[in-house]
Formats: structure tokens, sequence, C-alpha cells
């Protein structure tokens, strides 16, 4: 009897240096679930927290970077367009030769294919502003002789999950920026035109339309803005939930090493001791067993 109780002393400091050295090479407390039934539910479930919220972030990074790609194009259109009126402004001065007129006339032009292009921006192969059609280019040019531009997209909204059941729509459609309240294409095709025809007073007429122009793309362009600053909320929030997370997380399971070790060090004491003392005891009684 005393022979038993004392191997299983022995064995249950045994167990427990085992478990010591164990959280000290995996720095864990747990290293299975029967080890702490309850502390591993909890920190399965911030687990699932951290990565939920991970992807939160990767869906606000990819957000982020067609905002960013929209907001380059818009201001690149900007700059367009107010060359458009200082051209505009320059035809409309009636001292202007025809064969001045004539050159005012191609940079339009030049400025209207430009525009085109910023209007087909893509993204990887995806076009930005033609809603759902992303595979195809949101504006289609034809002419001369008689030019047009043609919106090729559709009304889609493409949009992100940026939290649990929280979408953002990241894409602005390009008819209503560059066809909306005011054509900007038609604008320049006419104003081409007018240049071309010598109509002074058709030209000067022009820069307001020019004017309307810049005001329906700056408006988008602060529309873009104001969910890019949004996005950049949303981001550093959770990306601040990720660090509070992962200190509940390390509060959970993560071992005190410090302590381990002590612990360690005083459970080695204990077992060399229940070691000693037991072989002193069946020392003893095989001695005595012997009389």
């Amino acid at each position: 009897m005393l022979s038993s109780t004392i191997l299983k002393n022995i064995s249950s400091s045994y167990d427990r240096m085992a478990k010591y050295q164990t959280q000290l090479s995996s720095g864990k407390l747990f290293n299975r679930p029967s080890d702490n039934p309850v502390a591993i539910n909890q920190a399965l479930a911030t687990r699932v927290s951290i990565k939920e919220t991970e992807q939160y972030i990767n869906n606000v990074d990819d957000g982020l970077t067609w905002l960013n790609m929209a907001d380059v194009a818009l201001r690149n259109a900007t700059e367009l367009m107010y060359r458009a009126k200082e051209l505009a402004v320059m035809g409309a001065n009636s001292t202007n030769s025809q064969s001045e007129l004539d050159k005012i006339a191609n940079e339009v032009d030049q400025l209207l294919s430009e525009m085109v292009v910023i209007g087909n921006t893509s993204l990887a192969g995806r076009s930005i502003f033609a809603g759902h059609k992303t595979t195809t280019p949101a504006f289609i040019q034809v002419g001369p002789p008689v030019p047009s531009v043609t919106y090729n997209g559709d009304a889609g909204v493409i949009n992100y999950e940026i939290e649990r059941g929280v979408n953002a729509a990241v894409n602005l459609n390009g008819d209503a920026i560059f066809q909306g309240a005011t054509d900007v294409f038609q604008v320049l095709i006419d104003l081409s035109a007018h240049l071309r025809a010598g109509d002074y007073t058709a030209v000067s007429g022009d820069t307001s339309l020019v004017d309307d122009s810049l005001e329906s793309i700056t408006d988008s362009l602060a529309t873009v803005g104001a969910k890019i600053n949004r996005l950049d909320f949303v981001k550093d929030r959770h990306s601040q939930d990720v660090l509070s997370l992962t200190g509940i997380l390390s509060n959970i399971e993560d071992a005190d090493l410090a302590e381990v070790i002590m612990k360690l060090k005083s459970e080695e004491n204990v077992y060399q001791a229940a070691l000693t003392s037991g072989s002193m005891s069946i020392q003893k009684s095989l001695i005595d067993f012997l009389r």
C-alpha cells in the first residue's frame, strides 16, 4: 500500500513536470482540449473573430485600391477640363484666324480622345466605370465624320462587405460622371465643331458648358474622396480590433514563461524529494520483510 502511494505521487509529479516542460517549449498554457475546455473554446472563438476582422481589412484594402484608381482618373479628368476651358476662352476671341481656330480644335479633339481613355480606366483588367460590365470598355468612341461617345457599361453597383452585414459601394458608374446632367464628351465634341465653324458666339457659350462639366466631375471626385475617408476610418478601427483581440488571445492561451520556469524548478525539487523519500521507504520496507 505504501509503495503504491509513493509511486502514484512520483508519477503525478512527473506528469506535472511534463506539463510545464510542454508549456515552456510551446509557449502555450493549453495543448489539448482536455487541458482547459472553457479556455480552449474562448481561444477558438477569439481566433475566428481575428480571422473575420482580417478578412474585412482585406476587403477594405481592395475597395480602397478601386477608389484610389477612380480618384486618380477623376483628377486627371479635372485637369483635362481645365485645359478645355482655357482653349474655349482662347477660341472665343474673335481676333483668331480660322487657321488658329482649327489648331485649337485639333487640341480639343485630343482632349476628347484622352477623356475617353480616362473613362475607360481599368484596374487589373477591370473597367472601373462600367458598372458590372467590368470586362468591357466603359465608353466607345466613334467618328469622325460625326464623332460620338456612348456608354457601354451598366448601372451595376460593386459592393464590398466591410464588416458583418455592412456593404460599401466602391464604384461610380461612368454615365453618371461623364454623361449625367452634362455630357462631358458632347461638350468637347461641340466645342471642336464650333471652333472649326468659326462660330465665336457658340464657342463663348461652350465655356459655361465646360464649367458645368468640371462641376460634374469634381462632384464625383468629392464622392470618391468621402468613400475613401470612410474606408480609411473603417480600416483603422478594424486594425485596432485585431490588436485588441490578439491581446485577448494571448491572455487566454500564452504561458508566462518566467512563471512556468519557476513552477518547473519547484516541481523538479518535489520530484527529486519524492524519489529520495520513496527509495528510502521502499528500502526500509524490504528490510523489514526480510526480517
